[in-house]
């Protein structure tokens, strides 16, 4: 497993390198820079001002001495300066606004789990009768609402009119004078529809996926044995059917955390969160090269770790990968 696990560690490095050789071309190849839509809002700022600002924020050289440069900054993580008006360190404004983004779509992540799993479970083992039809509508409802739209239905419903839950921000304006446990309980409830909205979509998909797996192990020879051999449906369905069942699942949900990431800006600005998906934005709004680099960079550095953890765990669960792998 250790083996393994190394191999695919070093395999991710070069697919890193790629990831940011990309980016950095997409992004300067976008219109537009910092020193020109400054000239653009200060009409005050003369072509020297602006020539001034390229040379010092080293826009003037060629695209490949800009992105050597960069890189080779990038290997002792030290991302720059934003390009903004504050000039602070990227990687400070990335670190004060990645544990929000880890919070809600690690719990989304968790929801997707703990919901979409046992549904599937449950339509594939009750097949064509009340619980699957119920679970087939509500999944194909999922998948048709768009998510921002449901949220701003949740914020009208849940937050404005019931007054039942809050609808922007991570915590209360007293938040400083609660105890521990009620900071805790006011960071969990400010959490909850922008976690329930990163999730729907996700549950939707890997119900149905953990459905099909599930009608295709439970068709098996092996299960025929089982059955033939006078185990009862509990023992085949929730011990021998369900492990194998997963495997896909386990893949999927490695494949699932890019878009819960980019999923991120949607929500973080409709709910107004202070992460990684909102600072994002504002970085493509303002041109903000080193802060969009710096979080591209720092979304598939998590968006590879799943992967990983994903490729882990299906080896943990089906030795045979792991096997092929090592020889």
């Amino acid at each position: 497993m250790l083996r393994y696990s190394l191999n695919r560690l070093l395999s991710m490095l070069p697919l890193l390198l790629g990831i940011t050789l990309i980016s950095f071309a997409m992004m300067h190849l976008a219109p537009g820079e910092p020193s020109v839509l400054g000239q653009q809002f200060n009409p005050k700022v003369s072509a020297q001002d602006v020539e001034r600002l390229r040379e010092y924020y080293g826009l003037n050289e060629p695209l490949h001495e800009q992105y050597w440069h960069w890189l080779k900054r990038l290997v002792v993580l030290d991302f720059g300066h934003s390009l903004s008006g504050d000039a602070r360190p990227v990687l400070d404004k990335i670190m004060e606004r990645l544990p929000v983004t880890l919070w809600v779509n690690v719990l989304a992540i968790l929801l997707i789990m703990l919901v979409a799993i046992p549904v599937g479970v449950l339509s594939a083992v009750h097949r064509d009768g009340f619980w699957d039809r119920s679970m087939t509508v509500l999944v194909f409802i999922g998948f048709a609402i768009p998510s921002f739209w449901l949220g701003l239905l949740l914020m009208l419903a849940l937050g404005v009119n019931l007054d039942w839950l809050p609808i922007s921000g991570i915590h209360d304006y007293d938040w400083r004078q609660m105890s521990l446990w009620q900071q805790g309980i006011d960071f969990l409830q400010h959490l909850l529809l922008p976690v329930f909205v990163s999730a729907i979509g996700g549950v939707a998909g890997m119900s149905r996926f953990m459905r099909s797996g599930m009608l295709e192990v439970i068709r098996a020879d092996y299960i025929t044995t089982a059955r033939a051999m006078g185990y009862d449906d509990t023992s085949i369905h929730y011990k021998l059917a369900l492990k194998n069942a997963i495997l896909p699942i386990i893949t999927l949900l490695g494949l699932s955390i890019p878009g819960l990431i980019g999923g991120s800006v949607i929500v973080e600005y409709l709910f107004s969160l202070p992460g990684m998906g909102r600072l994002f934005y504002e970085a493509i709004l303002a041109r903000d090269y080193t802060v969009v680099m710096g979080i591209t960079v720092m979304g598939a550095v998590l968006t590879l770790l799943g992967n990983l953890l994903a490729d882990i765990a299906y080896a943990w669960a089906d030795p045979r990968t792991r096997h092929g792998v090592a020889t």
